[in-house]
């Protein structure tokens, strides 16, 4: 079970590296196609992975943003899901685990408190 949870970690790095190197417009896409390849992954090994996609505005889930822009949530079956990915209409990239959101991209569209921007190895 241990090397499943590190290869779903891995693997989502890697989905979050390789969509900040993409143009704001094609994120969304590559986060939806990388999460159904994780879906399919967990099950080829009898796991399951629930994602809902929600359309939210920057005023909630703790993004500090405002409600006149809006984003794509993805996150696990839990409303309050600790773990979650955002990408808001202007291009910021977010995720969460248990944590303070880390920014990936930084559109100005958000401000969420505590956060930390996230240096990515090129």
């Amino acid at each position: 079970m241990d090397h499943v949870k590190q290869k779903l970690r891995r693997l989502l790095q890697e989905m979050l590296i390789t969509v900040t190197q993409l143009p704001a417009v094609k994120r969304r896409e590559k986060i939806r196609e990388r999460l159904e390849a994780i879906q399919d992954y967990c099950a080829s090994v009898e796991k399951t992975f629930i994602v809902f996609e929600l359309q939210i505005t920057c005023d909630q889930y703790d993004l500090g943003g405002s409600r006149q822009h809006t984003a794509t949530l993805f996150r696990g079956p839990n409303e309050d899901a600790s773990v979650a990915i955002c990408i808001t209409d202007r291009g910021s990239l977010l995720h969460r685990n248990d944590s303070a959101w880390q920014i990936y991209c930084d559109a100005g569209d958000v401000n969420p408190v505590g956060a930390e921007a996230t240096a990515l190895a090129a």
